[in-house]
């Protein structure tokens, strides 16, 4: 007979835990680190200063131009929120970091050197013809929190 008087006071106690754990994963003010920045809307490709390509609304606007056994002057990503706004890589956190994948590195690779930071790279033209690259906004190792399209990335054959 004691026990089912205790059951109906488990029973409240066990609903109260369980509505407060809802509610603490559901507050956006916790220190979910995933929640401290803007989300990238766009994306832009700056080399010495001109914007080269900019991925932005599902489109891209220019594409990677390079010499076969040549490599680019230094790449930098700049993010952008929704209204416009840069997000500086230092407001990502140290878990994000720049990604990519391109379809044929027989004719480009990207190289990313130490001292380039992890929002800047190099381009390197291998041989002639054409690929394409897609950019990652990696979110640990795991997963990416934001991708471009296809970008082209021309190489043509060294000129002596």
């Amino acid at each position: 007979m004691n026990i089912s008087t205790h059951f109906p006071n488990k029973l409240i106690v066990l609903t109260f835990a369980t509505a407060l754990l809802l509610a603490g994963c559901n507050n956006p003010a916790s220190n979910d680190d995933h929640e401290e920045h803007s989300d990238p809307h766009s994306i832009e490709f700056v080399m010495n200063g001109d914007t080269i390509v900019t991925y932005a609304d599902g489109e891209v606007s220019g594409h990677f131009h390079l010499e076969a056994g040549q490599e680019t002057s230094l790449i930098t990503a700049e993010f952008f929120d929704e209204d416009g706004n840069e997000i500086h890589g230092e407001d990502l956190g140290d878990e994000y970091s720049l990604g990519w994948e391109i379809a044929n590195t027989d004719h480009a690779d990207i190289e990313q050197h130490d001292e380039d930071g992890k929002w800047s790279f190099h381009i390197v033209g291998k041989s002639a013809g054409e690929t394409t690259v897609i950019f990652k906004l990696m979110h640990g190792a795991d997963h990416s929190d934001f991708s471009t399209n296809s970008i082209e990335i021309h190489v043509e054959e060294h000129n002596n």
